[in-house]
């Protein structure tokens, strides 16, 4: 059937219903906001960007309202944003899909530009928070077999309080909404609560310390693990060789070499390490 359309006095021209320029707004800020567009996959959960002056009439749109708009390349960041946004009766458009505020682990951080650029970020959430995608409990591709993550999620910097501080491993909360067309979910709204929380942690002991530093011996690995007294627990006082301890991995960033972060004392005797000893034997020369 055709398109229906219809008129609001004093708030610009006509516009339809159904089509890839009107949606719903999902946040306003100082001076700008975000749509996100009935019909289109473009934004990966972040919306689509528009400024204030881009609005046709002196109403400022609230979050849920509902929109038409069109699409053009803003000049200064050089990715697509709202224009002509108009604000349209209630119950103009279908009501957006269900939303959901689910934990998460950021398994790949954002590319390109820094700031409100960044695109191609996923997210692995946690299992049990929220229910699963229409159609597919692990919807998504890159996923992990770990069985405390299930469905990947795209992201980029718009969906983001913080871009530059989301790392691989930071634990996140945010909402789930579904994509346009597909069995997938894009996230948005993301927001740091655990740097480094989402890391699983290994145990190990301490083998050596010097004035800011230290090495841990882990079972199974020849070489010793750097850490830096800043990662040391505060409770309990000062660290020892031979204190056992439980701690993260993450690659650290002046050396580019694996680092223990977050450490935590564990109960003396809960690490199990190989005994490694010396023998003397005897054999004949074949």
């Amino acid at each position: 059937p055709p398109p229906v359309r219809v008129s609001c006095s004093g708030m610009g021209p006509p516009f339809h219903d159904g089509g890839a320029d009107s949606g719903h707004v999902t946040s306003i800020k100082e001076g700008f906001g975000f749509i996100r567009p009935l019909n289109d996959r473009r934004t990966g959960g972040g919306g689509l960007f528009f400024h204030f002056s881009a609005l046709v009439g002196r109403d400022v749109p609230v979050e849920g309202d509902e929109v038409s708009f069109s699409v053009e390349l803003d000049r200064r960041s050089g990715r697509e944003a709202a224009k002509a946004v108009t604000i349209l009766p209630r119950g103009t458009l279908p009501a957006p899909a269900r939303a959901v505020t689910v934990r998460a682990v950021v398994q790949r951080e954002l590319r390109g530009a820094r700031g409100g650029d960044g695109y191609g970020g996923r997210l692995a959430v946690l299992k049990g928070d929220g229910p699963p995608a229409e159609g597919d409990a692990a919807a998504g591709d890159g996923g992990q077999d770990d069985d405390e993550q299930t469905e990947v999620v795209s992201f980029d910097a718009r969906g983001c309080e913080r871009p530059s501080a989301l790392h691989v491993g930071d634990l996140v909360e945010c909402r789930l909404m579904s994509v346009a067309g597909s069995r997938q979910r894009a996230a948005s709204r993301v927001k740091l609560i655990e740097a480094g929380g989402g890391l699983p942690r290994q145990s190990g002991r301490v083998a050596s310390l010097k004035d800011k530093f230290g090495f841990l011996r882990t079972a199974g690995k020849a070489a010793d693990l750097f850490f830096h007294l800043s990662e040391a627990p505060r409770e309990g006082g000062p660290l020892r060789v031979g204190d056992d301890v439980s701690f993260c991995v993450v690659l650290d960033p002046r050396s580019r070499k694996d680092a223990a972060t977050k450490l935590r004392r564990l109960p003396a005797g809960s690490v199990a390490l190989e005994q490694l000893g010396e023998a003397r034997l005897r054999g004949v020369v074949t």
